[in-house]
């Protein structure tokens, strides 16, 4: 992973700390100086360090290169890459040093940026214009300018990611000028030396080894330069490489991720219509081997296979359906196909009435739909040549249409403990996992809840994240990322994923609320240690994303101030429940957490939200269509998606072999009736505990929360 060092500078009280907080989306002004993060800038992920340096510590002279300061706040200031140069648009004192400091890194070739902060004021309040001074002439060396308000993360992370893109270009113009260099020097010492081969020309010596790097150079010097690398995957590329045989894991990753999101750049029967028309040229090829001839077309037919069954949604419309009833009958007719063509027809769901991917996603149109039936004409012209063995597969299917044996790769997965083989299963159970308010919080939930053991607790969490995790399709996620609220509501599937976030959310609050329960400080300790050895067994149960949600409720406001409490929570306790603080903590972008999850075994829940803003970032990092012409992919996106989704994808695949349902349990984590409200529940903090240094025991009365 290459680094990348970047030197925010401005004068004092500019806002430099204001703006890594919002360009690196942080709660508050970073703590240290200098702060890192990981970026991915052009599907390449970079670590990359922000140092703030104070315009008043340089000492500038315009005939010198810059000199950095040595250290910032005792960490040594390493070779910096790019600067970012904020001013303050209401503040003529900001730009005071500034035309010293722009002669100064013009004059060591180092990209820089325009930052004009404070815009959110009128412009008629402003003491510079900012356009103005970005077209003043010494700031002509500059890559760009941006306007940065208060209030406006968008920009500040937009002008961060144009940082780093500059430094990015210009270590790369620099390395390649050096190594262009070096080879050319290399080059010419070669032409002096003579022919190790004994007179052989060239061409021969290369056949027999690889070309040196000094004769490939040379070579390149003295005719034709190297031709630029087109951008982008061009669509047939794309299905060619989805119809070639898996050499290895990363094919067979390129085919899970292939099929889930080709949606955002083609629409199902332009890619079956591409499928199709591969088919039939290897049916013509009578040159062909007939053992790779068949090969290939039964490699052809399994990715069909594979798609129907991942994404029957694909299908929903009656032309692309049509066409692949057409395809499945043509195929059944020759005898080498018959078992393909029977799975087919298993794999097919014919009750599918809905495309969900309609409105974000590429859908077929009603000329698609009548205009490729000629497809199924071509199909039948190329099976009339064989022998017409139709297969009597029809009896397979069940009144209605459909075949309710398409979950047989899932099921075979599954562990037995959860009776559900498929996502509809799944989402119905899911459903019936809404929380209720039926039950009164009181000393005897308090009871009820200390008399269950923490592995229960943790069990049932654990099988309650894994129902509402499971019902999620994978779809989904980059569906949730991609569409507006607005999109989002209107999604009847989506309401999966908001349905866990809920929960994630409950969780939290729930934690808070049992912990506040009580009035004495011992009773509180009793409980929060019960949550902090549940989020333990959490932890050994790889469910993460339920872990992360019991750390909020234990690290949210309202608890974190229980000093009184906390100090009676056993040392040992408290010590394990550190490390599980630093597991899910936010450092170098959740650095813990990643390592984890990427080395945990199956089965297992990811953190969701995390995953979430993951997808997030890559969605909206990079285009989806590129090129001149605007006909190319952007692959290298969608393997930053896939990334993300892939160890996701696999997870789904193994459930938890061992969790039983606690009725009780499952009560109590679903069933208070608490509020949910954040200042509600900091008041609640405020009167168990004061504020004071004097602790108070309060007199035990009712709170509106827990009347019956």
């Amino acid at each position: 992973m290459e680094s990348y060092n970047i030197a925010i500078i401005g004068a004092d009280d500019v806002g430099k700390s204001s703006f890594v907080q919002r360009a690196l989306d942080l709660a508050c002004p970073p703590a240290t100086n200098p702060s890192s993060v990981r970026m991915a800038v052009d599907n390449v992920t970079h670590m990359v360090t922000l140092f703030e340096l104070e315009l008043e510590h340089f000492e500038l002279d315009p005939c010198q290169p810059i000199q950095w300061p040595k250290q910032v706040n005792g960490h040594i200031v390493p070779r910096l890459d790019a600067a970012l140069v904020l001013y303050d648009v209401m503040s003529r004192n900001s730009i005071r040093e500034l035309p010293q400091m722009v002669a100064s890194l013009t004059d060591a070739g180092l990209p820089a940026i325009l930052g004009a902060c404070n815009c959110d004021h009128p412009e008629d309040d402003w003491d510079i214009n900012a356009d103005e001074l970005a077209n003043e002439p010494f700031f002509k060396s500059f890559v760009n300018h941006f306007r940065i308000s208060t209030h406006g993360a968008d920009v500040s992370r937009a002008c961060l990611y144009s940082v780093v893109r500059a430094a990015i270009m210009h270590k790369r113009d620099v390395n390649g000028d050096e190594t262009v260099s070096r080879r050319r020097a290399q080059s010419a010492i070669n032409l002096q030396v003579s022919d190790p081969n004994g007179g052989r020309r060239l061409s021969e010596h290369s056949r027999h080894s690889l070309a040196s790097s000094d004769f490939s150079i040379q070579h390149g010097d003295d005719s034709t330069a190297e031709k630029p690398q087109i951008a982008g995957v061009a669509f047939k590329d794309l299905v060619d490489r989805l119809l070639a045989p898996p050499l290895s894991r990363v094919d067979n990753n390129f085919s899970d991720i292939f099929l889930c999101l080709y949606r955002k750049f083609a629409a199902p029967n332009e890619l079956f219509s591409a499928i199709q028309v591969r088919l039939q040229k290897v049916q013509h090829d009578e040159s062909a081997n007939y053992l790779i001839k068949t090969a290939t077309q039964l490699r052809i037919v399994e990715v069909v296979s594979k798609w129907v069954s991942s994404y029957p949604g694909d299908f929903a419309r009656s032309g692309t359906k049509g066409n692949l009833e057409d395809f499945i009958r043509n195929l059944s007719k020759e005898p080498i196909f018959m078992f393909a063509a029977q799975q087919l027809r298993r794999n097919f769901q014919s009750d599918v009435i809905e495309d969900d991917d309609t409105g974000w996603a590429n859908s077929d149109s009603s000329l698609d739909e009548t205009g490729n039936n000629s497809l199924s004409e071509e199909m039948e012209e190329l099976s009339a040549e064989v022998s017409s063995l139709q297969l009597d597969g029809e009896s397979t299917m069940l009144p209605g249409g459909s075949d309710k044996s398409s979950s047989m790769d899932r099921s075979s997965r599954m562990g037995s403990q959860f009776p559900f083989n498929t996502s509809e299963e799944y989402e119905r159970e899911a459903m019936l996992l809404e929380p209720s308010d039926h039950l009164p919080m009181n000393k005897l939930r308090y009871h009820s809840f200390m008399d269950i053991s923490d592995y229960e607790v943790a069990d049932e969490l654990t099988r309650i994240d894994w129902i509402m995790f499971s019902s999620i399709r994978i779809r989904d996620f980059v569906r949730h990322v991609s569409l507006s609220a607005a999109q989002r509501n209107k999604c009847r599937s989506l309401q999966n994923v908001n349905r866990m976030i809920s929960h994630f959310n409950h969780v939290a609050k729930w934690v808070a609320n049992m912990i506040l329960l009580r009035d004495k400080a011992k009773h509180r300790a009793q409980m929060l240690e019960k949550f902090m050895n549940i989020a333990l067994r959490l932890r050994q149960l790889n469910n993460y994303n339920g872990l992360a949600a019991v750390l909020a409720g234990i690290n949210g406001t309202a608890i974190h101030r229980l000093t009184q409490t906390r100090a009676l929570v056993s040392a040992e306790v408290q010590k394990r429940f550190a490390r599980l603080l630093l597991l899910m903590g936010t450092q170098k972008s959740h650095f813990a957490y990643r390592l984890a999850w990427e080395n945990s075994p199956l089965p297992r829940i990811p953190f969701i939200p995390l995953h979430r803003r993951d997808l997030v970032t890559a969605e909206e990092g990079s285009k989806t269509i590129i090129g001149s012409n605007d006909d190319r992919i952007n692959w290298k996106k969608f393997e930053v998606l896939g990334e993300i989704l892939l160890p996701i994808m696999k997870s789904q695949g193994t459930a938890y072999p061992n969790l039983t349902k606690h009725n009780v349990a499952r009560e109590l984590i679903l069933g208070c009736r608490m509020p949910m409200d954040d200042e509600e529940i900091y008041q609640r903090s405020l009167q168990v505990e004061s504020s004071a240094l004097v602790p108070i025991e309060p007199i035990k009365k009712k709170f509106p929360w827990f009347a019956i």
